[in-house]
């Protein structure tokens, strides 16, 4: 008697949709802002505490500078803006201020 077999289903693969390879790229993000790299800080210790953070754009970074380099900054062209000298005459009460606890800093 002749064998009858079922056909077999392994030549008759279903195939779904291709699924593409993803290639994924990952970045740790900075935890200080010394690890950035457009900063030009140098070693952050206490001699830089109270600095202010600015950018230079002769060299495209950022760097640190002290408030009076602001200052030294504001004044290059002589002039100071008119509401920040009316500001400062607002805030200012020169009558609070004790002549013997005045320091003037050293003038050249």
């Amino acid at each position: 008697m002749p064998v009858v077999r079922k056909p077999s289903s392994g030549r008759f693969v279903k195939r779904g949709p291709v699924q593409e390879t993803v290639k994924v790229t990952t970045t740790r993000s900075s935890n200080s802002i010394e690890e950035l790299g457009d900063t030009n800080f140098g070693t952050l210790d206490e001699s830089k505490d109270g600095m202010i953070v600015s950018y230079d754009s002769k060299t495209d970074k950022f760097i640190l500078i002290t408030a009076d380099n602001v200052l030294e900054e504001s004044v290059v062209d002589d002039d100071l803006p008119d509401v920040f000298i009316d500001q400062i005459e607002a805030e200012v009460d020169l009558g609070t201020i004790a002549l013997d606890d005045l320091d003037g800093g050293t003038w050249s």
